[in-house]
């Protein structure tokens, strides 16, 4: 159970009760709203660009190799600790470290999805391409802000909440993002409905704005550090503190390789069949309203109730089970897609598929999002939450890009069939956590009780 001794000892219907009044604290619904900024511009590379370019009949194999504009998520933690550290001079003084850097971001990155949406697939690939990238490297450098902002402004107990919420919002924008994008496009072209979605910057500015600048957060091992190494100049110090320590702790924690290779693992499955179910429906002969309506609409429902479910299972569960409970309940979802291969282009297979695995993916993002930051020091929340997202992101990033051409060497049963055993090895990974007992109680030797 993730739940407090004391918490654990009140009646079920008590306990519930904490459970749902929790939702209506400030920071959790911060949360939502930073979600709605930070998630969308994944849906404009994964799912949005991959069917605009289908449409204009761009093949498999290039469409495969424009998912990795999302590598810069998992490179990110290269960059986490400038992020983390830098002040902006005068915007920093009036808004503080971490909001003035979200400002920045997203201005950049409302520009970059703007100036993309003046260019068509059949004449400005390569352009589109650069422009993918940028968007992927602000989308990487605004999650690390984000997460680390909502972290930081969350106690520690309500971080399965906060995730939920964040996810909600997060899939909320997908609905607006990827729906609403599909049916503006089908009646009034795809370079007006892109030029909208700058829009969904304002959500996440305006919750900074509400919640203002988080606490700066010192532990005892951060502190101790710095006088070990007082000897070092003040620029030297600043350095070795954001870009050694975030790292020295983490490696310091007792089978820390574990839990890494588990990160790593567990989304190999599922990137296989959410890069490629946009070409996949397309190809089908499904038309873009029944994919804004089946695909996107009934999708982003199903996911924020998947969100909502992640919260109870990491509330009621304890941590291995809650996640073994998500890995499962994403791998055999994957099935759906081998069902609808071979059934077709029939928009309730559709529903029933896209709604299941999406549930799935909504419970173990929220349930894998609590994990992570239950597994981040306050001290360097921004970098090491960017080293296990990142790590997360790897498969999404890197093994993305060659899924278009197991697209083109199998069928789309095979391909999905194929994603589904894919899933295995994060599960493997699991059940070894799981029988050596590693999680983040355990980590506690390290730093005091507390700051994990």
């Amino acid at each position: 159970m993730t739940d407090t001794a004391e918490e654990q000892a009140l009646p079920i219907g008590q306990r519930i009760g904490r459970l749902f009044l929790t939702f209506f604290k400030k920071p959790l619904l911060g949360a939502f709203l930073l979600g709605m900024t930070s998630g969308f511009p994944l849906t404009i590379i994964l799912g949005i660009m991959t069917t605009w370019l289908r449409e204009y009949e761009i093949d498999k194999s290039t469409i495969g190799i424009f998912t990795w504009a999302t590598l810069p998520y998992a490179l990110k933690v290269l960059w986490a600790p400038l992020l983390d550290r830098l002040k902006l001079g005068t915007l920093s003084s009036r808004f503080g470290r971490r909001r003035s850097w979200i400002l920045i971001v997203c201005a950049a990155m409302a520009l970059a999805i703007w100036s993309m949406s003046q260019l068509t697939p059949e004449s400005h690939l390569v352009a589109i391409g650069t422009l993918s990238v940028t968007i992927g490297f602000l989308s990487a450098s605004l999650d690390i802000l984000v997460d680390a902002y909502r972290i930081e402004v969350t106690e520690e107990k309500d971080l399965a909440h906060s995730a939920g919420m964040y996810q909600w919002g997060y899939r909320f924008a997908n609905l607006i993002a990827g729906a609403g994008v599909f049916l503006v496009a089908d009646q009034l072209g795809w370079s007006f409905a892109l030029s909208l979605l700058p829009i969904l910057v304002l959500p996440g500015l305006l919750a900074i704005l509400w919640l203002g600048e988080p606490k700066v957060f010192e532990d005892d091992f951060l502190r101790e550090e710095r006088a070990r190494h007082s000897h070092l100049s003040p620029y030297q110090l600043q350095v070795y503190e954001a870009v050694i320590l975030p790292f020295k702790e983490f490696i310091l924690r007792p089978h820390w390789q574990w839990i890494l290779l588990f990160i790593v693992l567990v989304k190999f499955g599922d990137v296989m069949a959410s890069v490629m179910t946009g070409p996949f429906l397309v190809d089908l002969g499904f038309t873009l309203t029944e994919m804004a309506i089946a695909n996107k609409t009934v999708g982003a429902i199903a996911a924020a109730a998947g969100g909502g479910a992640g919260i109870f299972v990491w509330w009621w569960f304890d941590t291995f089970k809650a996640l073994l409970i998500s890995v499962i309940f994403m791998m055999v979802t994957n099935l759906g897609f081998v069902a609808l291969s071979v059934i077709g282009a029939d928009t309730t297979a559709l529903a029933i598929t896209v709604g299941l695995e999406n549930f799935a993916t909504g419970a173990g993002g929220t349930v894998m999002i609590a994990y992570f930051g239950s597994l981040c020091n306050l001290s360097f929340t921004a970098t090491q939450y960017a080293l296990l997202s990142m790590l997360s992101g790897l498969a999404r990033g890197f093994f993305g890009g060659f899924t278009g051409i197991a697209a083109d060497a199998l069928s789309w049963t095979q391909f999905f069939l194929v994603s589904t055993v894919m899933a295995g090895p994060g599960l493997i990974a699991l059940l070894i956590l799981w029988k050596k007992d590693i999680r983040a109680r355990n980590l506690e030797n390290v730093t005091q009780k507390g700051d994990i």
